[in-house]
């Protein structure tokens, strides 16, 4: 159940540090605490165009770490009044903390947002939150970084200003298309594109997990589900797929820039009966398909072509 009695005690903590604080700031008698250096965020994972600067962030987990009250406090005012793109940075490498007092909106943050790791939704996150929500956010999101910076460490006598921390979101999983052929099943053969990761960042886990690839089954034609084929829009040659959610969550495995070849008999093929199947991950011809699935290495989904390129 949420913790917000924690957030609470940190409010009146902080109130009565307040006055000193500021009188601090003003006398420019604040401490230097030794602080690990985060370095500059680009906001380009996160969909925006400027760079996340982490150094008040860095300055409250360091004071945090000295129990500097009065320091916490000023730095904490500072994000609080500062860029919502360096909360989005901090909450994106969130990490899971068990049995952490934490505000009921850092669990819907949990729950709902950071399941999906996906930067630009983080930062829509934080970029929306009231007044207090995002003072507890932030107090939660500081809490657990000062909490993790020792164990990060791994000596609680190494020197901190010597820690130096890259939040950077990794990079988004590589998926492209791969091969168009077909598949037997009970209805004829169906027209499918496989689903290639030449860097090697996916994987079926993920399809699986993440993406809600079911396991396919040979010699079957499964349900069309939500999910879209993306194709271009001049020689119909597919390069991905794209998930349409209720909720408004959307997901695209593919690059527009490397679509497969399809032959006019495939792209017919697909026009014709309206879907395709996708297989992840598959980067071999359809002719040995059948011992990978057999394996049960191949995911599937069976995706609908968009209105404007299906028959009449």
């Amino acid at each position: 159940m949420p913790k917000d009695h924690a957030r609470k005690r940190r409010a009146r903590r902080t109130a009565r540090s307040a006055g000193s604080s500021y009188t601090s700031a003003n006398a420019s008698t604040l401490h230097a605490h030794p602080v690990p250096v985060l370095i500059t965020v680009s906001g380009a994972p996160f969909g925006v165009s400027r760079t996340a600067d982490m150094s008040a962030a860095s300055a409250a987990i360091a004071a945090g770490l000295a129990d500097c009250e009065p320091c916490r406090a000023s730095a904490m005012a500072r994000l609080m009044l500062g860029d919502s793109l360096v909360l989005a940075v901090l909450a994106a490498s969130l990490p899971q903390v068990p049995n952490q007092e934490l505000s009921s909106i850092t669990y819907i943050f949990c729950n709902d947002v950071q399941p999906h790791e996906y930067p630009p939704y983080t930062y829509d996150f934080t970029a929306g939150l009231g007044a207090v929500q995002r003072q507890s956010f932030l107090e939660d999101l500081v809490d657990i970084w000062t909490a993790l910076i020792p164990h990060l460490s791994g000596d609680t006598g190494t020197d901190l200003t010597a820690m130096i921390i890259n939040l950077t979101p990794a990079p988004p999983l590589d998926y492209r298309a791969g091969r168009t052929g077909f598949v037997p099943t009970p209805q004829g053969p169906f027209p499918a594109l496989t689903l290639t990761s030449p860097d090697m960042t996916g994987s079926i886990e993920d399809l699986s997990e993440r993406c809600g690839f079911p396991l396919y089954t040979w010699n079957t034609l499964p349900d069309v589900m939500d999910w879209v084929l993306q194709q271009h829009p001049v020689t119909l040659h597919p390069w991905g797929v794209r998930r349409v959610s209720r909720d408004g969550q959307n997901l695209t495995l593919g690059s527009g820039e490397h679509p497969a070849e399809a032959t006019s008999e495939w792209t017919d093929a697909a026009q014709r009966a309206g879907s395709v199947l996708v297989l992840g991950l598959w980067s071999d011809g359809f002719e040995s398909l059948i011992h990978a699935v057999q394996a049960q290495e191949i995911f599937t989904v069976r995706a609908r072509l968009q209105p404007s390129t299906t028959r009449d």
